[in-house]
């Protein structure tokens, strides 16, 4: 069985390497001193986000188990359904390939919309995205109003890499239900990736007033208040990220990139000794902490730090020390 890969070109293309700075930050300035670089927070990460609500969603409204009927079944649809049970039931224990078997032999049996649905949102969580598209193209063609079906269809296409039909998709989806908060998370992510950011946020916005609790949202919220210049208001989300999860390196070192935009160092370099404390491999902590120490005049510190981002694997950083470190 395949492993669940959730997002995995968008976790590629949005990986959490931060370069942060721009040729124009470092020139001199008229006193013809180093201009400190610019720092911002790290990109955001929707892939481990969107598969913890997806596996929440596939318990709560998904995998139901439902065996009601409106009519007395037929001897076929009543293993039918009994094969629908069994494949709810492995599905929420995991045993995603159980489910798909399970959920293939009903449908062999009779034709139901719901269990394509099933079948359809276990492909998404095995990575068989073409199949999970599939189903739920045959859902929709079954029944047009059906917004599970292009809830699913949509992320099968964002992970297919056709973003424009994954938010037509998407959309469709929230015009049918407005109560589901992965569908405005994927099209937050969507308005990220064309830089669209007060789209973003007002998706992310949706996100937090359907579930306070969804993983990471204030985090990736922040992000957005970040690169709009609400820097009170990223700092107010990452200090609720924090409250929900302590140990976020992100949401320490997206907050130090705020601090460092505020001009308080004490505050950045606090939170990013934090960041590298919960992981001393954390690169991007490295090399904002360094920029922070040069901010402060500490240029040898800032130098040790960027060598050791650089061995981590961030390139940018040899720029740095080309130009800060002699």
């Amino acid at each position: 069985m395949k492993k669940m890969r959730l997002l995995l070109p968008l976790f590629l293309s949005l990986s959490m390497i931060l370069y942060g700075q721009s040729q124009k930050d470092q020139k001199q300035d008229p006193a013809g001193q180093k201009k400190p670089v610019t720092i911002h927070p790290v990109r955001p990460d929707t892939n481990n986000p969107n598969a913890k609500a997806l596996n929440k969603l596939s318990k709560e409204k998904i995998f139901k188990g439902d065996l009601s009927a409106s009519k007395p079944l037929k001897p076929e649809e009543v293993e039918a359904a009994n094969l629908v049970k069994d494949g709810n039931a492995k599905a929420k224990a995991g045993d995603y390939q159980g489910a798909i078997d399970d959920f293939t032999k009903s449908l062999g049996l009779s034709k139901n919309v719901n269990t394509l649905i099933g079948r359809g949102y276990t492909y998404l969580l095995t990575g068989d995205y073409l199949l999970a598209l599939n189903d739920a193209t045959e859902a929709i063609a079954m029944q047009k109003d059906f917004s599970k079906a292009w809830f699913i269809r949509g992320m099968a296409k964002y992970e297919n890499g056709d973003y424009k039909g994954a938010k037509e998709d998407l959309d469709v989806s929230l015009q049918k239900d407005t109560s589901n908060p992965i569908a405005y998370n994927y099209l937050a992510a969507l308005a990220y990736m064309n830089q669209n950011f007060t789209e973003a946020l007002a998706g992310y916005d949706k996100v937090v007033k359907l579930d306070p609790k969804y993983p990471d949202i204030y985090n990736n919220r922040g992000m957005m208040r970040h690169y709009l210049n609400d820097l009170d208001g990223a700092i107010l989300d990452y200090n609720e990220a924090l409250k929900t999860d302590s140990l976020n390196k992100a949401a320490y070192n997206n907050r130090g990139a705020a601090w460092f935009a505020k001009k308080d160092f004490q505050a950045a370099m606090a939170d990013f000794n934090k960041a590298i404390a919960l992981d001393g491999k954390y690169a991007e902590a490295y090399i904002n902490r360094g920029r922070t120490k040069l901010a402060m005049g500490n240029t040898s510190g800032a130098c040790g730090d960027w060598l050791k981002a650089e061995s981590l694997g961030i390139s940018s950083a040899r720029d740095l020390i080309t130009k800060f470190c002699h």
